[in-house]
C-alpha cells in the first residue's frame, strides 16, 4: 500500500505495507469502538430516560402533596373557624342564661317556665370538629352552627325584648304612686284629707294630705321612685322630704324625727328616706303625707289604696 502526499507543490511518495492479520484487527477495534460508542450513548439515553421518568414522578407527587397541603391548609382553617364559632355560640349561650335568669328575677315566673341552656338539647362541647373530620362531615357541622347560631340570636332578640317590655313595666311601676308611705305594721290614719276640726285652734281648716300615725323611730318610705327635691326643716311641718316623680307628681313627708336623704338623690319606690317622728306643728308621732299633682295636693287616698301597676 503507497501514499502520495503534495506539499507546496511538491510530491512525495511514500509506500508501507500491512499484513492482513493487521488490518483486520484494525476493522475489528474500529468495529469495537463503534459499537461500545453506541452502548455508551444507548446506556446514556436510557439513564436519562429513566432520570426524567423519576423527575416527573417526583413532580407530580410534589404537585399532590402541595394539593394535599393545601387542601388540609383550607380544612386547618375551617376547623378553627367553626371552632370560633361554637366558642361564640357558648358565651352566647351563657348571654342568654344570664339574660334568662334576669328574666326570672324580674317576672316572678317559676324557672321550669323558661329553657335557657341550650346544652340541654345540643351539647355544644360535642360540636368540636377534629383533624380527622372529613369535608362532608364539616360541611354538615357548619351548616348545624349556622342554623344553631340563628336560633341562638332568634331567641336572644326575643328575650331582649321581653327584657325591655319588663323594664318599661318595671320603671312604670317604679314611678306609680301607691301605698302607705309606712314600712311595717302598727300605723293608722288619724286624719284623713279635706277639712276637719284643728287639733290646736278648734276651728275648722282644710287639712291638705292624710296624717298616719305610729310609733316614733317607724321608718317612713317613698310612695314611688324620684328625685328629692327638698329636705330640710320647714315651718309646721317641721323635718321633710318632698319627692318629684315627673309628670307633675309630687310627694311629701313630714314631721319626721330624722331625715335621711339629702336634695338631688334618687331614691327608689320603697326605699326609707326619714323616721317617724312628732317635729313641727304635730301632736304625736305620725307622718303628714301629701300628694301633689301639678302644684295641687290632692287625695292621697285614692293612692294609698291604690293596687301597684
Amino acid at each position: 500500500m503507497s501514499i502520495t502526499v503534495i506539499y507546496k507543490g511538491k510530491e512525495f511518495k511514500r509506500g508501507f505495507s500491512i499484513t492482513r492479520s493487521t488490518f483486520i484487527f484494525i476493522c475489528v477495534l474500529i468495529v469495537t469502538i463503534l459499537m461500545t460508542s453506541a452502548w455508551l450513548l444507548q446506556s446514556h439515553y436510557h439513564q436519562q430516560l429513566t432520570q426524567y421518568k423519576i423527575n416527573s414522578i417526583n413532580e407530580r407527587n410534589l404537585i399532590k402533596e402541595q394539593y394535599l397541603q393545601a387542601i388540609q391548609s383550607q380544612t386547618n382553617q375551617q376547623i378553627r373557624a367553626l371552632a370560633a364559632q361554637i366558642g361564640e355560640l357558648e358565651a352566647q349561650n351563657n348571654r342568654l342564661n344570664n339574660l334568662g335568669q334576669r328574666i326570672i328575677e324580674k317576672s316572678k315566673l317559676p324557672k321550669e317556665e323558661f329553657e335557657f341552656d341550650i346544652n340541654q338539647n345540643i351539647p355544644l362541647s360535642k360540636l368540636y370538629p377534629s383533624v380527622l373530620t372529613t369535608n362532608s362531615e364539616l360541611s354538615s357541622l357548619s351548616k348545624s352552627v349556622g342554623q344553631l347560631s340563628n336560633q341562638l340570636q332568634n331567641t336572644q332578640n326575643r328575650l331582649e325584648q321581653l327584657e325591655i317590655t319588663l323594664n318599661n313595666h318595671h320603671l312604670v311601676n317604679e314611678l306609680f304612686i301607691s301605698g302607705r308611705p309606712i314600712l311595717g305594721k302598727g300605723s293608722w290614719i288619724s286624719s284623713p284629707f279635706g277639712t276637719r276640726t284643728d287639733p290646736f285652734t278648734g276651728g275648722l281648716r282644710r287639712h291638705r294630705g292624710v296624717d298616719i300615725a305610729g310609733y316614733s323611730g317607724m321608718p317612713i318610705i317613698a310612695a314611688a321612685a324620684g328625685v328629692v327635691t327638698a329636705s330640710e326643716q320647714r315651718s309646721g311641718y317641721g323635718l321633710m322630704v318632698e319627692v318629684n316623680h315627673g309628670s307633675g307628681f309630687v310627694t311629701r313627708y313630714a314631721h319626721a324625727k330624722s331625715l335621711l336623704v339629702s336634695v338631688g338623690e334618687v331614691v327608689e319606690k320603697g326605699q326609707e328616706i326619714a323616721v317617724m317622728g312628732s317635729t313641727g306643728r304635730s301632736t304625736g308621732p305620725h307622718v303628714h303625707y301629701e300628694v301633689i299633682k301639678y302644684g295641687r295636693q290632692i287625695d292621697p287616698n285614692r293612692y294609698i289604696h291604690r293596687l301597684p301597676s
